[in-house]
């Protein structure tokens, strides 16, 4: 285990995060927390850094939580491109477990099961942002609004992403997108809940 989760509420508390930023990574969660910080929220606390940011499931506390998500082939390849120090150290931090079993279809379903986790209900603390609107104008309004605050520096600056997934190479993650493919549509085409 990575961080006992159950008095999490009191680390939190300590350690001053007041906006959680969770996604299962490859989202551009870090340039949103950023941008936050910016706006004088406190998100890259020591326990975001070591787990909150991957959070495995929906945790229930006191500060309002932004859920990220993107096109889980994206998010997927992205970390894989990176390499170790994102592919693996996020597989342990989306399972909360240091000894997780590392591999592409690990990562994939760990990152399934962590938005099922945080989407399958609406509730009035999660606010859920697909990556992409992240860029558009509206993201003031809906950060405003779910926040009770004036934000600057939004919508995000959009950087073209490294990630290309219109034409995958590697024969192995192929067949692994196709058996996953009605749950990787599943999040494509999800909406969030207003």
């Amino acid at each position: 285990m990575i961080r006992n989760l159950v008095n999490i509420k009191n680390t939190i508390s300590k350690e001053g995060l007041n906006v959680l930023v969770v996604s299962y990574g490859g989202c551009c969660s870090n340039a949103l927390a950023d941008a936050l910080e910016k706006n004088g929220y406190n998100c890259k606390t020591k326990s975001w850094m070591d787990i909150l940011c991957h959070c495995p499931r929906y945790i229930d506390v006191n500060v309002p939580i932004i859920y990220v998500y993107d096109n889980p082939i994206k998010s997927l390849i992205s970390m894989k491109n990176r390499g170790n120090g994102y592919w693996n150290i996020n597989q342990k931090k989306l399972s909360n477990n240091n000894n997780t079993i590392l591999s592409d279809k690990n990562l994939l379903e760990l990152m399934i099961n962590q938005f099922n986790s945080w989407t399958s209900i609406k509730r009035d603390n999660v606010l859920i942002i697909k990556a992409s609107e992240l860029f558009n104008d509206a993201i003031v309004d809906k950060l405003e609004g779910f926040l009770k605050k004036k934000v600057k520096g939004f919508p995000l600056l959009y950087k073209k992403p490294k990630t290309n997934i219109d034409n995958i190479k590697n024969e192995n993650l192929n067949k692994l997108f196709e058996e996953y493919n009605e749950e990787i549509d599943k999040i494509n085409n999800f909406i969030p809940f207003f």
